[in-house]
């Protein structure tokens, strides 16, 4: 598959369109971490090649957590926003490859959360050392 530019995704626009608002809205953020764990649950993203897809919206989910009882405030809203349209981008069935078809399906979802990992990463990085901190 082509290298995906996340900026030409119609679907990831949307999922970042649908962030910017949720994230003003605690009641809607916890609505996506619920269904982010469930769907998460349900999937098995521990094959070997996407068990980096799984760990990074585990991080994801445990940084937009922290932002929503406000116990992080560290992260810029941009990386936020970012973040929290990768968690709905996972979440859309229907997307630039739909997730029913077998493992292909998360191709899509696999590059999105990678592109926003690393574009974000010092951001990630700075979390996850405030996060193992709290332990």
């Amino acid at each position: 598959m082509a290298q995906l530019k996340i900026q030409e995704n119609k679907f990831f626009e949307r999922a970042k369109s649908r962030a910017s608002t949720i994230l003003g809205d605690k009641q809607k953020l916890n609505a996506v971490l619920n269904a982010s764990k469930t769907r998460l649950s349900e999937v098995n993203l521990e094959n070997t090649k996407l068990s980096k897809l799984g760990h990074n919206l585990r991080v994801f989910l445990r940084m937009i957590q922290a932002f929503v009882k406000g116990e992080y405030t560290d992260a810029p809203w941009k990386s936020m926003v970012a973040i929290v349209a990768g968690v709905i981008y996972f979440l859309m069935p229907i997307d630039l490859i739909p997730d029913f078809i077998p493992f292909t399906g998360f191709i899509d979802d696999f590059t999105v959360i990678m592109l926003i990992s690393n574009a974000f990463q010092q951001d990630i990085e700075m979390f996850e050392i405030w996060d193992s901190s709290k332990k």
